[in-house]
């Protein structure tokens, strides 16, 4: 048994598992924000017991924050079908260069993941994060869930299954240097507005993907291929007689950009970059987060 009646044993047992999480809250919402509500809901739940013993505070903490990311995703899912235009998750942004925080390793979860995690239903997405993201294996799941062991197998039979669907993962190359170099030649020929280079960096297949959560203007249906992705930038541009400018960074561990346009931050800018031809890489996805409320935590580096 693990004693936790002194208030800094409770408070430093909490510390040390807050990292994981917030990544696992992460992984089950899609949302920065309900992830750090999640987590102080389970501090405050765990300063209320932490009088007495339990058995393991990981175990314990890892089932209080599941069950509260649950009761938090069966009303987001209700609240996301009804979304204006497409969604996206809450991007995790980094300086390019800036080193983890308290030696809290950066969010790298993509978020081509999460938006693959949205086509499980809750429970799928609990024991599929819970065994392939936490590393826990099937008798220690079912307790958390208050399921069967066999009932748990099934559930992730049923989850791999629906994520092994066409177009589920794909082969991405996210590769650090890379995807920064694609993004960067991105931003330069999205604001020279040169039409040929944009659609050289971009997959035959490429898709644009944007999330304005009906607040600012932004393509409300994915855009497909590069010629129209290529139009659709330099097309923004021309309309409000202004031009992007960018700031690289870290999204979710990949390759990604701060948007501005005409001076004023506007979104957040994310690549998913695949192998193309024998030795080469290009963007095969571009995710603009555009929704103000899932910026309110992005630094301006």
């Amino acid at each position: 048994m693990t004693a936790l009646a002194d208030p800094d044993t409770a408070l430093a047992a909490f510390a040390g598992e807050r990292a994981r999480l917030r990544a696992l809250a992460y992984r089950l919402l899609g949302s920065v924000a309900e992830a750090e509500d999640t987590v102080q809901d389970a501090w405050l739940r765990w300063s209320a017991v932490a009088s007495g013993s339990v058995g393991s505070a990981p175990a314990y903490l890892t089932t209080l924050v599941t069950r509260l990311a649950l009761d938090r995703l069966r009303s987001a899912r209700v609240a996301r079908e009804r979304y204006y235009g497409l969604w996206l998750p809450e991007p995790e942004v980094a300086g390019w260069d800036s080193a983890p925080e308290d030696g809290m390793e950066p969010e790298s979860v993509p978020l081509a993941m999460l938006l693959l995690l949205e086509r499980l239903a809750p429970d799928q997405r609990a024991v599929f994060v819970l065994r392939e993201a936490m590393d826990l294996d099937y008798a220690e799941i079912a307790a958390m869930l208050g399921k069967s062991v066999e009932a748990c197998r099934q559930i992730m039979r049923r989850a791999r299954a629906r994520l092994a669907e066409p177009a589920a993962w794909g082969q991405l190359a996210n590769a650090a240097d890379a995807g920064r170099r694609l993004a960067d030649a991105f931003a330069e020929a999205s604001v020279r507005r040169d039409y040929a280079a944009i659609v050289a960096l971009l997959s035959d297949d490429a898709q644009w993907l944007s999330d304005g959560g009906g607040m600012v203007r932004t393509a409300v249906n994915p855009l497909f291929g590069a010629d129209r992705i290529a139009r659709f930038l330099i097309g923004v541009q021309r309309k409000r007689g202004v031009s992007f400018g960018f700031i690289p960074v870290r999204v979710n561990g990949g390759p990604g950009l701060l948007a501005d346009l005409g001076g004023a931050f506007r979104s957040v800018w994310a690549f998913d970059i695949a192998p193309y031809g024998d030795t080469g890489s290009r963007i095969l996805r571009v995710y603009q987060i555009a929704n103000p409320e899932k910026l309110e935590r992005v630094a301006v580096f």
